[in-house]
Protein backbone atom coordinates (compact mmCIF):
# COMPACT_ATOMS: atom_id res chain seq x y z
CA UNK A 1 0.00 0.00 0.00
CA UNK A 2 1.17 3.48 -1.03
CA UNK A 3 0.27 6.60 1.87
CA UNK A 4 0.32 9.52 0.05
CA UNK A 5 0.35 12.83 1.89
CA UNK A 6 -1.23 15.93 0.93
CA UNK A 7 -0.10 19.87 1.76
CA UNK A 8 -2.76 22.38 2.20
CA UNK A 9 -2.44 24.61 -0.29
CA UNK A 10 -3.70 27.48 2.70
CA UNK A 11 -0.18 26.40 4.65
CA UNK A 12 1.80 26.78 1.39
CA UNK A 13 -0.12 30.34 0.70
CA UNK A 14 0.31 31.44 4.28
CA UNK A 15 4.00 30.80 4.20
CA UNK A 16 4.42 31.84 0.58
CA UNK A 17 2.72 34.75 -0.53
CA UNK A 18 4.19 36.56 -4.26
CA UNK A 19 0.99 38.80 -5.01
CA UNK A 20 3.15 41.84 -3.96
CA UNK A 21 6.18 40.74 -4.64
CA UNK A 22 7.44 43.64 -7.53
CA UNK A 23 10.61 44.20 -9.28
CA UNK A 24 12.32 45.98 -7.06
CA UNK A 25 11.90 42.81 -4.57
CA UNK A 26 13.86 40.50 -6.85
CA UNK A 27 16.41 43.27 -6.99
CA UNK A 28 16.86 43.76 -3.25
CA UNK A 29 16.77 39.84 -2.87
CA UNK A 30 20.17 39.63 -5.12
CA UNK A 31 21.23 41.96 -3.30
CA UNK A 32 21.16 40.75 -0.27
CA UNK A 33 22.66 37.28 -1.56
CA UNK A 34 25.67 39.34 -3.25
CA UNK A 35 26.43 41.27 -0.34
CA UNK A 36 26.35 38.69 1.90
CA UNK A 37 28.44 36.14 -0.61
CA UNK A 38 30.99 39.60 -0.72
CA UNK A 39 30.87 40.11 2.77
CA UNK A 40 31.47 36.08 3.08
CA UNK A 41 34.91 36.01 1.26
CA UNK A 42 36.32 38.84 2.72
CA UNK A 43 35.74 37.17 6.31
CA UNK A 44 36.93 33.73 4.35
CA UNK A 45 40.23 35.52 3.03
CA UNK A 46 40.73 37.48 6.63
CA UNK A 47 39.86 34.58 9.07
CA UNK A 48 42.69 32.43 7.23
CA UNK A 49 45.37 34.81 7.80
CA UNK A 50 44.43 35.81 11.29
CA UNK A 51 44.20 31.99 12.24
CA UNK A 52 47.69 30.99 10.23
CA UNK A 53 49.20 33.71 13.01
CA UNK A 54 48.04 31.71 15.91
CA UNK A 55 50.56 29.11 16.69
CA UNK A 56 49.03 24.93 17.68
CA UNK A 57 46.25 25.17 15.29
CA UNK A 58 46.69 22.40 12.67
CA UNK A 59 45.49 23.49 9.43
CA UNK A 60 42.50 21.10 9.39
CA UNK A 61 41.19 23.08 12.06
CA UNK A 62 41.62 26.69 10.40
CA UNK A 63 40.08 25.23 7.62
CA UNK A 64 36.95 24.24 9.02
CA UNK A 65 36.47 27.18 10.67
CA UNK A 66 36.99 28.89 7.75
CA UNK A 67 34.60 26.89 5.81
CA UNK A 68 32.07 26.59 8.65
CA UNK A 69 31.94 30.44 9.01
CA UNK A 70 31.56 31.42 5.21
CA UNK A 71 28.63 29.81 4.47
CA UNK A 72 27.14 30.29 7.72
CA UNK A 73 27.17 33.59 6.06
CA UNK A 74 26.37 33.15 2.75
CA UNK A 75 23.06 30.94 4.18
CA UNK A 76 22.30 33.79 6.56
CA UNK A 77 22.29 36.13 3.72
CA UNK A 78 19.67 33.68 1.53
CA UNK A 79 17.82 33.47 4.46
CA UNK A 80 17.37 37.38 4.64
CA UNK A 81 16.81 37.60 1.16
CA UNK A 82 13.64 35.62 1.07
CA UNK A 83 11.01 38.06 3.00
CA UNK A 84 11.51 40.14 -0.52
CA UNK A 85 10.00 37.36 -2.21
CA UNK A 86 7.24 37.37 -0.07
CA UNK A 87 8.68 34.37 1.94
CA UNK A 88 7.81 33.76 5.80
CA UNK A 89 10.98 33.27 7.23
CA UNK A 90 9.49 31.98 11.01
CA UNK A 91 9.21 28.62 10.96
CA UNK A 92 12.57 28.72 8.97
CA UNK A 93 14.69 30.88 11.85
CA UNK A 94 12.93 29.09 14.15
CA UNK A 95 14.35 25.69 12.78
CA UNK A 96 18.07 27.30 12.92
CA UNK A 97 17.86 28.28 15.98
CA UNK A 98 16.97 25.23 17.41
CA UNK A 99 19.46 23.33 14.84
CA UNK A 100 22.28 25.89 16.63
CA UNK A 101 21.04 25.23 20.04
CA UNK A 102 21.57 21.24 19.39
CA UNK A 103 24.90 21.86 17.73
CA UNK A 104 26.47 24.19 20.74
CA UNK A 105 25.02 21.38 23.49
CA UNK A 106 26.23 18.82 21.48
CA UNK A 107 29.85 20.47 20.72
CA UNK A 108 30.24 22.23 23.83
CA UNK A 109 33.33 20.27 25.07
CA UNK A 110 34.85 20.27 21.87
CA UNK A 111 34.41 24.25 21.85
CA UNK A 112 35.85 24.34 25.78
CA UNK A 113 38.36 22.66 24.73
CA UNK A 114 39.15 24.53 21.94
CA UNK A 115 38.90 28.13 23.59
CA UNK A 116 41.26 27.14 26.43
CA UNK A 117 43.58 25.69 23.84
CA UNK A 118 43.76 29.21 21.93
CA UNK A 119 43.89 30.91 26.11
CA UNK A 120 46.71 28.57 26.79
CA UNK A 121 48.68 29.17 23.86
CA UNK A 122 47.78 33.04 24.00
CA UNK A 123 48.53 33.59 27.54
CA UNK A 124 51.27 31.04 27.76
CA UNK A 125 51.11 29.78 31.44
CA UNK A 126 54.22 26.93 29.90
CA UNK A 127 55.61 26.51 26.45
CA UNK A 128 56.76 23.25 24.86
CA UNK A 129 59.52 20.78 26.44
CA UNK A 130 58.91 23.01 29.89
CA UNK A 131 58.01 20.20 32.82
CA UNK A 132 54.89 20.98 34.33
CA UNK A 133 52.96 19.54 36.89
CA UNK A 134 48.70 19.90 36.58
CA UNK A 135 45.98 17.41 38.05
CA UNK A 136 47.48 14.37 39.35
CA UNK A 137 50.48 14.22 36.07
CA UNK A 138 53.98 15.16 36.01
CA UNK A 139 55.44 15.67 32.91
CA UNK A 140 57.41 17.36 29.92
CA UNK A 141 55.10 19.14 27.45
CA UNK A 142 55.70 17.82 24.04
CA UNK A 143 52.26 19.60 22.53
CA UNK A 144 49.56 21.70 22.73
CA UNK A 145 46.79 21.38 20.13
CA UNK A 146 43.06 22.30 19.67
CA UNK A 147 42.16 19.44 21.93
CA UNK A 148 44.66 18.62 24.95
CA UNK A 149 47.91 19.21 26.28
CA UNK A 150 49.94 16.40 25.33
CA UNK A 151 52.88 15.07 28.25
CA UNK A 152 55.61 12.82 28.18
CA UNK A 153 55.85 11.59 31.98
CA UNK A 154 59.31 10.38 33.61
CA UNK A 155 58.34 7.28 33.27
CA UNK A 156 57.82 7.08 29.26
CA UNK A 157 53.87 7.54 29.44
CA UNK A 158 52.23 9.98 26.93
CA UNK A 159 49.30 11.62 28.04
CA UNK A 160 46.70 14.06 26.35
CA UNK A 161 44.85 16.36 29.13
CA UNK A 162 42.25 17.98 27.78
CA UNK A 163 42.99 21.90 27.38
CA UNK A 164 39.53 23.14 29.52
CA UNK A 165 41.05 20.57 32.34
CA UNK A 166 44.36 22.10 32.70
CA UNK A 167 42.63 25.50 32.08
CA UNK A 168 40.50 24.71 35.31
CA UNK A 169 43.20 23.84 37.49
CA UNK A 170 46.54 24.55 39.37
CA UNK A 171 49.32 24.35 36.62
CA UNK A 172 53.18 23.96 38.23
CA UNK A 173 55.52 25.11 35.79
CA UNK A 174 58.13 23.11 37.02
CA UNK A 175 60.96 24.77 34.59
CA UNK A 176 60.17 28.66 34.79
CA UNK A 177 63.25 28.84 36.69
CA UNK A 178 67.00 27.86 36.52
CA UNK A 179 66.23 26.18 39.82
CA UNK A 180 63.47 24.66 41.95
CA UNK A 181 63.81 24.02 45.93
CA UNK A 182 62.62 20.40 47.10
CA UNK A 183 62.41 18.90 50.47
CA UNK A 184 62.83 15.89 52.80
CA UNK A 185 62.06 15.37 56.38
CA UNK A 186 64.22 13.48 58.20
CA UNK A 187 63.27 12.64 62.27
CA UNK A 188 65.96 11.80 65.41
CA UNK A 189 65.29 10.52 68.38
CA UNK A 190 64.47 12.21 71.37
CA UNK A 191 67.87 13.46 73.35
CA UNK A 192 69.34 14.00 70.54
CA UNK A 193 71.74 17.25 70.09
CA UNK A 194 69.65 19.47 67.66
CA UNK A 195 72.23 21.86 67.08
CA UNK A 196 74.41 19.69 66.12
CA UNK A 197 71.92 17.33 63.95
CA UNK A 198 71.33 20.40 61.80
CA UNK A 199 74.66 20.94 61.16
CA UNK A 200 75.83 17.31 60.37
CA UNK A 201 72.37 17.30 57.96
CA UNK A 202 73.82 20.76 55.89
CA UNK A 203 76.87 19.97 55.87
CA UNK A 204 75.92 16.08 54.18
CA UNK A 205 73.57 18.37 51.85
CA UNK A 206 76.47 20.73 50.30
CA UNK A 207 78.69 18.15 49.76
CA UNK A 208 76.25 16.52 47.15
CA UNK A 209 77.14 17.57 43.59
CA UNK A 210 73.38 18.79 42.05
CA UNK A 211 73.12 20.66 44.93
CA UNK A 212 73.29 24.42 44.64
CA UNK A 213 75.06 26.76 46.30
CA UNK A 214 73.35 29.53 46.77
CA UNK A 215 70.16 29.30 47.82
CA UNK A 216 72.23 27.23 50.42
CA UNK A 217 70.49 24.10 52.23
CA UNK A 218 69.00 24.53 55.32
CA UNK A 219 67.66 22.60 57.84
CA UNK A 220 65.05 23.32 60.45
CA UNK A 221 63.41 21.76 63.45
CA UNK A 222 59.65 21.44 62.45
CA UNK A 223 57.66 19.19 64.70
CA UNK A 224 57.79 16.88 68.00
CA UNK A 225 56.40 14.34 66.55
CA UNK A 226 55.04 11.35 68.44
CA UNK A 227 58.37 8.96 68.15
CA UNK A 228 60.97 11.72 66.34
CA UNK A 229 61.98 15.49 66.28
CA UNK A 230 61.43 15.68 62.90
CA UNK A 231 63.77 18.18 60.99
CA UNK A 232 62.88 19.84 57.23
CA UNK A 233 65.56 19.54 54.55
CA UNK A 234 65.58 22.40 52.13
CA UNK A 235 67.90 22.23 49.10
CA UNK A 236 67.57 23.57 45.60
CA UNK A 237 69.00 22.20 42.66
CA UNK A 238 68.15 22.33 38.56
CA UNK A 239 64.58 22.29 37.98
CA UNK A 240 63.25 19.76 35.19
CA UNK A 241 61.79 16.47 37.23
CA UNK A 242 64.34 14.11 36.86
CA UNK A 243 66.97 16.28 38.68
CA UNK A 244 64.68 16.56 40.99
CA UNK A 245 64.35 12.96 41.49
CA UNK A 246 68.00 12.44 41.19
CA UNK A 247 68.79 14.84 44.12
CA UNK A 248 66.61 14.06 46.52
CA UNK A 249 68.35 10.26 46.41
CA UNK A 250 71.80 11.78 46.38
CA UNK A 251 70.43 13.77 49.74
CA UNK A 252 68.80 10.94 51.17
CA UNK A 253 71.29 8.58 51.07
CA UNK A 254 74.04 11.20 51.65
CA UNK A 255 72.13 12.43 55.20
CA UNK A 256 71.85 8.46 56.06
CA UNK A 257 75.48 8.36 56.12
CA UNK A 258 76.19 10.77 57.59
CA UNK A 259 74.11 10.61 60.53
CA UNK A 260 75.23 6.81 60.90
CA UNK A 261 78.86 8.47 61.25
CA UNK A 262 77.93 10.80 63.58
CA UNK A 263 75.59 8.30 65.70
CA UNK A 264 73.22 10.00 65.64
CA UNK A 265 69.56 7.43 65.46
CA UNK A 266 66.75 8.15 62.56
CA UNK A 267 64.06 7.57 64.77
CA UNK A 268 60.99 4.73 64.38
CA UNK A 269 57.85 4.10 65.64
CA UNK A 270 57.99 2.19 69.06
CA UNK A 271 55.66 0.81 71.24
CA UNK A 272 56.10 -0.85 74.66
CA UNK A 273 53.56 -4.14 75.79
CA UNK A 274 52.47 -5.71 78.70
CA UNK A 275 51.41 -8.67 79.28
CA UNK A 276 49.97 -10.86 81.95
CA UNK A 277 49.76 -10.37 85.13
CA UNK A 278 52.09 -6.98 84.78
CA UNK A 279 49.29 -5.93 82.28
CA UNK A 280 47.02 -5.52 85.31
CA UNK A 281 49.56 -3.15 87.53
CA UNK A 282 52.00 -0.58 87.01
CA UNK A 283 55.59 -2.05 85.72
CA UNK A 284 57.77 -2.27 88.80
CA UNK A 285 61.41 -0.79 87.68
CA UNK A 286 63.23 -3.94 89.73
CA UNK A 287 61.64 -6.37 87.54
Amino acid sequence: MIFAQTIDPGVVEELIDTRSVTGWDYLWAALTVLAAFLVAWLVKRGLSRGLAKVHGIPPRYSSLITTATTWSIRLLGIVFALPFLGVDITPLVIFILVVIALMIVAGRVILENYGAGLILQTRAPFKIDDDIATLQYEGTVREINARAVVLITPDGRRVSIPNSSVLSNPIETLTAHELRRSDLTVGVEYGTDLDRARDVLVAAVEAIDGVAVDPAPQAFVVEYAESAIDFEVWFWHESDILSGIMVTDEVARAINRALRAAGIVIAFPQRTLWWGDKARRPPDPTD
